[in-house]
């Protein structure tokens, strides 16, 4: 969750200072999204960042939706290419991405949707 935060934080910073207003932002942890709307508790070593990206969030007049894991793929995809290669990673632009989340975003842009299927084991007897 710690990492999730850090990076809203940037991308608010960004809004800022590209002047980019009335933004939606989409995340899976729902955890998070109670807590930027003051339904939980803050962790007490994340309340003066929770409380920075409220009032930035505020300021752009931008609101935190809940989406399904299925839903962020894509974000996820992103976040696992850079852990995996323990670096900062740049993209600038649609070709340079690696081709299953290129082909993820495709798939998002003509809205085939993702979804989690889950298979139960039967056992004979």
């Amino acid at each position: 969750m710690e990492v999730e935060i850090y990076a809203i934080k940037e991308v608010v910073e960004f809004c800022i200072n590209q002047h980019i207003w009335g933004i939606i932002m989409e995340t899976d942890s729902l955890t998070f999204k109670k807590i930027i709307e003051k339904q939980w508790k803050v962790p007490w070593e994340l309340i003066e960042i929770i409380e920075e990206i409220r009032i930035k969030l505020q300021s752009l007049q931008g609101k935190i939706t809940h989406i399904l894991r299925e839903g962020n793929i894509v974000a996820d995809s992103l976040a696992n290419e850079v852990i995996e290669a323990q670096n900062t990673k740049e993209y600038h632009s649609f070709k340079d991405l690696p081709a299953s989340i290129r082909k993820q975003i495709n798939m998002d842009k003509i809205h085939i949707p993702n979804l989690r299927i889950r298979t139960q084991r039967i056992s004979m007897q």
